[in-house]
């Protein structure tokens, strides 16, 4: 099989900003993932893992055939053909120019039954590519079997529409449940801050639809992902910790729906 890892690593990171954000976001070592670049080097097994998840790739296609990669990653292109049968293919992204001050890392605060007495704890990450602002979020929740971390990662798309912020997304390898959040740009005084509503279907009990208050609060300076995974999972309504402006804004709120069953 060709391994066109370099050439790939280059066309990948072709969608990104920067090379640098590429590595904070994965957690490696920029000067070592430049000789992956170049081809002076390749990833061990466990960094070509790390690197295939975050371009949302099996590590088969990221080493393979450069000629395999840009069909794959076409395929992800809807045609106009397409679009003129898709009802929202003028929603997303919206006004992409409004949009964009939004892009990066953020730590999603809300409620949820599972926890009914404390918060959950997500990060999130919102990036541009061919015109699409596109959101990954990883949410790592102890196990209840295991006490373990179980790691969950949800992929969507964000839209900016009279004046407001819409994600939807869903979970990669799951259930296909959808989950949405529509958010409110901040006052100046607040500018770290996107406060909203979001609804999504519960772990727990028997995946009842429930909606949240929600908080959004800007990540800037991390040095790379595992800092701010590590700031994930439950945590107490009385963590000293918890920011006293997202604590106030989620105080009291949960709602799940009627049971009709």
């Amino acid at each position: 099989m060709p391994n066109d890892l370099a050439q790939n690593l280059k066309y990948l990171c072709a969608e990104k900003p920067s090379v640098a954000m590429v590595c904070r976001e994965i957690g490696i070592n920029h000067q070592q993932f430049s000789k992956y670049l170049t081809g002076r080097s390749k990833p061990s097994a466990h960094n070509l893992r790390r690197i295939a998840q975050y371009f949302g790739l099996s590590e088969t296609n990221l080493a393979g055939s450069h000629a395999n990669l840009t069909q794959i990653r076409g395929q992800r292109t809807t045609s106009p053909a397409a679009q003129q049968h898709d009802p929202l293919a003028d929603a997303f992204p919206g006004d992409l120019k409004q949009l964009r001050p939004f892009l990066g890392a953020y730590q999603i605060y809300f409620r949820a039954p599972v926890v009914p007495n404390g918060y959950i704890v997500n990060t999130i990450f919102l990036d541009e590519r061919d015109g699409i602002v596109y959101s990954r979020l990883i949410e790592a929740l102890p196990s209840p079997a295991s006490g373990h971390r179980r790691w969950t990662r949800c992929d969507g798309k964000v839209s900016y529409q009279n004046g407001r912020i819409f994600v939807v997304d869903s979970e990669r390898h799951g259930e296909n449940a959808l989950s949405t959040y529509i958010l409110t740009p901040p006052p100046r005084q607040k500018s770290h801050y996107l406060f909203g509503t979001m609804c999504y279907l519960a772990s727990m009990p028997r995946r009842t639809p429930y909606a949240s208050k929600v908080v959004w609060r800007r990540f800037e300076n991390y040095k790379s992902v595992k800092e701010l995974f590590q700031t994930c999972g439950m945590f107490s309504a009385e963590n000293l910790r918890l920011d006293p402006i997202i604590k106030k804004y989620l105080s009291g709120d949960l709602h799940g729906t009627t049971d009709l069953t």
